[in-house]
């Protein structure tokens, strides 16, 4: 574990007053720019960061646990949030919600202020921009402990809550094969990102499987929204050979699928299958109800809750990798 770096090490070294540092990391006028250059070059290398717990909470013990989700408006993060706040508070901790909006940039933001504020522990699940895992990787320098849960950097060593992704996806696909389903569209995320890579192989190795030439994988980069949804389908519709089901893997999508459908006169599941990751919340009155994927929001909240309070009291050691897996699962309905 790395020890955290205080202004009064970072004076020592540079031989001038801890208040000069103290002044020179906040920027104020009244630090010459050499002197202030030099502390900000060393905090920098040194990877300093501000224990606001120190300055605040001096001598009370710390229940603070951070929880960073993509978005907040998708139903599935929204569950996850609500059964791991009802988790902690049964637990005596305490949870603040982090939405990074889908953005790189704003997770490595909100990592260096859980890093300020040194939170007891971190559940995580990354955005789609999320192009490396360095940011997550200081988090061990400062011995915070950390768990990833469903969208995970599969680099960094600690433990990961996963969903069966690329099985249910298989699943899903031959389920549609069998039942006369021949061009199959999947409309999904950025690769890059496990879950989405996971959905998308199962989806392609199905359709080798059956031998089946029709593959249309379409990986959006747009945030899923119902608008979406509705622009997908109406360029899958609108090309020489038009699909004849799709997995979507969001229920904003599908909805908006659904409404582009109706609008267009397109019949479910006459004209088009359908399965989609995630339940409508408006699923009883929908006609035709929508067969989807549900995944175990509650399984994975007390998973993931459960391998952090383990680090937080020691029981497993900060930087060792565990990877849990659990099973989503088809809800047959009547949309294929």
């Amino acid at each position: 574990m790395k020890k955290r770096i205080t202004i009064k090490d970072i004076a020592k070294e540079l031989n001038v007053h801890h208040s000069t540092v103290s002044r020179a990391l906040r920027n104020d006028p009244r630090v010459n720019e050499v002197t202030r250059d030099a502390v900000l070059a060393y905090a920098r290398e040194h990877e300093y960061q501000t224990n606001m717990n120190a300055v605040q909470l001096r001598g009370t013990s710390n229940n603070a646990i951070a929880l960073i989700v993509p978005n907040i408006n998708h139903s599935f993060f929204s569950d996850i949030v609500s059964k791991l706040t009802n988790l902690a508070y049964s637990k005596g901790y305490v949870i603040s919600v982090f939405q990074t909006n889908e953005k790189y940039q704003q997770e490595k933001e909100i990592v260096n202020t859980i890093i300020r504020h040194n939170f007891a522990g971190v559940i995580v699940s990354i955005a789609k921009d999320t192009v490396n895992s360095d940011h997550f990787g200081v988090l061990s320098k400062f011995g915070i402990p950390l768990v990833f849960f469903d969208r995970i950097c599969e680099d960094v060593p600690t433990p990961k809550v996963k969903i069966n992704n690329y099985e249910i996806t298989a699943k899903a696909t031959e389920y549609l094969i069998k039942k006369g389903y021949r061009n199959i569209a999947h409309l999904t995320a950025t690769t890059s990102i496990n879950v989405f890579r996971d959905r998308e192989n199962g989806y392609l190795d199905m359709l080798k499987k059956y031998g089946l030439e029709y593959q249309q994988p379409i990986m959006v980069q747009d945030d899923f929204s119902i608008e979406l949804g509705k622009k997908l389908l109406s360029g899958l519709w609108n090309m020489p050979v038009k699909p004849d089901a799709i997995i979507s893997s969001s229920v904003h999508m599908t909805v908006g699928i659904m409404l582009e459908a109706r609008k267009s006169g397109i019949r479910i599941p006459e004209d088009l299958g359908l399965i989609t990751f995630g339940s409508l919340l408006s699923s009883e009155i929908i006609e035709p109800q929508v067969t989807c994927i549900e995944q175990p929001e509650a399984e994975i909240a007390e998973i993931s809750f459960d391998l952090l309070e383990k680090m937080i009291s020691h029981e497993i050691e900060i930087g060792k990798s565990i990877e849990k897996t659990v099973e989503a699962e088809i809800i047959f309905k009547k949309s294929c």
